[in-house]
């Protein structure tokens, strides 16, 4: 691009709160490739598909170890979100057995377990808050079984769930997490077995011993990650689905779209709409000469509706192929739990289409919350009684 930069003055946190965030991005991505925003004091901004994507597979040039704007605070960059290769390695690798689509499968009856527990609970009266009372605590069980916590702690990994999503500045979070976690690193040190704990314990960074700080905030990252996204897809995805009684009804008629169906809700609600790197050196970006130290943000929502990768973007698509949608990022940082998050949703999806399958949302109750992610605090619904299967 030659001339003037455009400028555009949005904060992205507060986008991600609004219900019809799209139209708002669609305007930058039609007239430039790259943007610089005032906001923040000031960063630049990608939409488009290809731009976005190969910026998140250059971690040479683009560097992951800030990606929010503004910049939070925080005792150490929690690993691996926001380190960067080679030493990224050292901490993602020797997890991916863990997370891998076979570990993760046999995760399964837990997970419809808890879906069925929960909606148990307020089947009967025929009315419930899906998000507060279904979609918030939900992620929890699976996040304990796969991390090889015990499940008497499920209570309260429910209760951080619910508060992340009130207030995502409660510092006594991270601070009740790094207590629960800290005592692990010299319990577990020299033990073997599978478990998470214990094979972070055992994690070699870049030739030393992991250290006490690294631990936690690992652990913290990913479990603060488990609750987080898979709690706001599956809200997302409910309004969606009463939003389009159509597309509920062709899930209803045949569960088997319901893969392609995920994978196209994730990519038109994008959960994550973002997320920032920091220039490591001079790049260019849309014919403009950017120097090293410089956030850019890159937008996962605005690159999964550019019509130039996704045609008819706004218009969901069960069957649309390809479908290489950048809801779990792309590149070395791309979700470390999305085999898990995948499941997750599938399973609440099968649970409440066949529990509650005329469930009606009263969108004038529905409480967002913005910030780095599409939160929904309150979705209230009603639907026909039902019984309860537990």
């Amino acid at each position: 691009m030659t001339g003037r930069l455009p400028e555009i003055d949005y904060g992205h946190g507060a986008l991600s709160g609004l219900s019809e965030p799209l139209p708002i991005l669609a305007d930058p991505r039609g007239r430039c490739p790259v943007a610089r925003s005032k906001a923040h004091d000031g960063f630049w901004a990608l939409f488009r598909y290809a731009d976005v994507a190969q910026a998140a597979q250059d971690p040479a040039r683009f560097s992951s170890r800030d990606v929010t704007i503004p910049t939070q605070v925080l005792p150490a960059p929690p690993p691996p979100l926001m380190v960067d290769p080679p030493v990224h390695r050292d901490f993602r690798g020797p997890l991916l057995e863990r997370f891998s689509p076979g570990a993760v499968r046999t995760l399964e009856p837990v997970v419809r377990q808890s879906a069925t527990a929960l909606i148990d609970d307020f089947i009967e009266r025929g009315s419930a808050d899906l998000a507060a009372e279904l979609c918030i605590p939900y992620p929890a069980h699976g996040a304990m079984h796969l991390l090889g916590l015990p499940e008497g702690d499920v209570p309260r990994f429910q209760d951080w769930a619910v508060r992340i999503f009130q207030n995502q500045g409660d510092l006594s979070i991270p601070l009740e997490l790094a207590q629960y976690f800290g005592p692990m690193y010299d319990e577990l040190a020299g033990r073997e077995g599978d478990e998470i704990p214990r094979l972070a314990r055992r994690l070699v960074i870049d030739g030393r011993e992991i250290e006490l700080l690294e631990f936690v905030m690992l652990l913290t990252t990913l479990v603060v990650a488990a609750l987080d996204t898979t709690a706001n897809a599956t809200s997302q995805m409910l309004l969606v689905l009463a939003q389009h009684p159509e597309l509920r009804a062709a899930l209803i008629a045949d569960p088997t779209r319901m893969p392609s169906a995920i994978e196209e809700l994730l990519r038109y609600v994008t959960p994550l709409p973002a997320l920032a790197r920091v220039t490591a050196c001079e790049v260019e970006l849309g014919g403009h000469a950017v120097g090293p130290g410089e956030k850019v943000l890159l937008n996962w929502i605005a690159a999964n509706h550019d019509p130039e990768e996704f045609p008819d973007p706004e218009t969901i698509v069960f069957d649309r192929s390809p479908n290489r949608h950048l809801a779990f990022g792309l590149g070395p940082h791309r979700c470390l739990g999305m085999h898990l998050a995948r499941l997750e949703v599938r399973v609440l999806l099968e649970e409440v289409l066949g529990r509650l399958p005329d469930y009606r949302v009263a969108e004038q109750g529905i409480v967002r919350g913005s910030g780095i992610t599409r939160m929904i605090h309150s979705l209230p619904a009603t639907f026909s009684p039902g019984e309860r299967r537990s």
